[in-house]
């Protein structure tokens, strides 16, 4: 890749994790301090889908992601969901690991996905003021189809098969 368009990518995908962070999407809802739980980590790992699309799996450490029905009181650690986003916009809930985005939701080019975590109440969790958070930044049409991963709160150990 030359120097031109490293900087053009790079640039975007800052701006991209800013306007993420930042975006009015995210922030609709009040944000929660998790206090004194265990922080919360979370990833994304994005894989093509054969038939539409891609096929993103969330990996969360010190969280219990379910659905409000299924919350448990013995729990030492924040329970909730997940908000999806792609583009900046939020598509849809998530109570399990993985979701599958249709290639309707994708544009040409480079796309964010990034899924943050909310409690039942739709909270933003937050560390430090600061969303518990994850994107990718993904193009369709490179053979390489991961561009970036980025993490508030990145997983210890983590492994990546694309």
């Amino acid at each position: 890749m030359n120097k031109l368009r490293r900087f053009i990518v790079s640039a975007f995908m800052f701006t991209s994790i800013n306007a993420i962070a930042g975006t009015t999407e995210i922030h609709q809802h009040k944000s929660l301090d998790i206090g004194d739980m265990p922080v919360p980590k979370i990833e994304l790992s994005v894989f093509r889908d054969v038939m539409d699309g891609v096929n993103v799996s969330l990996n969360v450490q010190n969280y219990v992601l379910n659905a409000p029905d299924n919350m448990t009181t013995e729990s030492q650690f924040l329970q909730g969901h997940a908000h999806v986003f792609v583009n900046g916009t939020k598509k849809q809930r998530l109570y399990g690991t993985d979701i599958h985005i249709p290639q309707e939701w994708l544009k040409s080019g480079v796309n964010q996905i990034a899924i943050s975590l909310n409690s039942h109440q739709h909270e933003n969790w937050v560390k430090d003021n600061k969303n518990i958070v994850s994107s990718v930044f993904i193009n369709m049409a490179t053979p390489d189809l991961v561009l970036h991963n980025y993490s508030s709160q990145p997983l210890a150990v983590t492994h990546h098969h694309h």
